[in-house]
């Protein structure tokens, strides 16, 4: 795999929140979100968490599950720990690549709403849901999918890690050769559309197709932190 990543402060906040690492095998974006800087201890927590988790691949869904409900864990202690970091929390998204049974496979573990999409034969597939207020409307059929990605309330989470309880989503994807993974903050997929993501990642390398799609967000205005993270199969 051939993975590219780009994160930038966008054009209207003071300071980064997002956070990302990757492996040869594990991807995760952060967004994190709290006063006084709590946001970016809360996504620096959960990356770190990541990080330092061992999948040993015996069960890679319920790795995924656990290393994900150990770093809201962690936000928690900390935030209650320091009055300063009360409320703080972070979206996770993350990948873990692994063989299986069908082949190639990544698990997807999701919380929040950064996403994660699958290119494939030129198209975008996105493999989250977002949790946030206009996303649950919207699957409960009060409003348009259309409506809840410009509704006032896309950006208020049902869902993040540090805070309250946490269902996190676990689903297992087969991959081919040739597939383009994308994980990716909020700060992208407000001001791009999915058409321009596709075209982006049909065309472009993974480092050239995250800078690219990076500064189509801030062409767009970069009303939040960006974080893109390209894997290419």
């Amino acid at each position: 795999m051939r993975v590219g990543a780009a994160t930038d402060v966008g054009q209207v906040r003071s300071q980064n929140e997002d956070r990302y690492w990757y492996s040869d095998r594990v991807f995760v974006v952060c967004d994190g979100m709290g006063g006084h800087q709590a946001g970016e201890v809360a996504s620096g927590l959960a990356v770190e968490t990541i990080r330092g988790f061992a999948f040993p691949l015996e069960d890679p869904a319920a790795e995924v599950a656990a290393a994900i409900e150990t770093a809201h864990t962690r936000i928690c202690e900390a935030a209650a720990a320091k009055p300063e970091y009360s409320g703080m929390g972070t979206t996770l998204t993350m990948g873990l690549a692994h063989g299986g049974e069908s082949g190639f496979a990544v698990t997807i573990g999701h919380v929040g709403d950064s996403r994660a999409y699958l290119y494939r034969d030129s198209q975008l597939r996105r493999l989250t849901i977002d949790h946030s207020v206009a996303a649950e409307l919207a699957r409960k059929g009060t409003l348009s999918g259309p409506e809840a990605e410009t509704h006032p309330s896309r950006h208020m989470l049902t869902q993040a890690l540090g805070v309250g309880a946490v269902s996190v989503l676990v689903e297992t994807h087969v991959v081919e050769s040739d597939d383009v993974l994308l994980f990716c903050s909020d700060g992208l997929t407000d001001v791009v559309t999915d058409a321009q993501i596709g075209t982006v990642l049909e065309e472009l390398r993974p480092q050239e197709a995250a800078d690219e799609l990076l500064a189509l967000a801030n062409a767009g205005g970069g009303p939040d932190n960006i974080t893109v993270l390209v894997v290419a199969v």
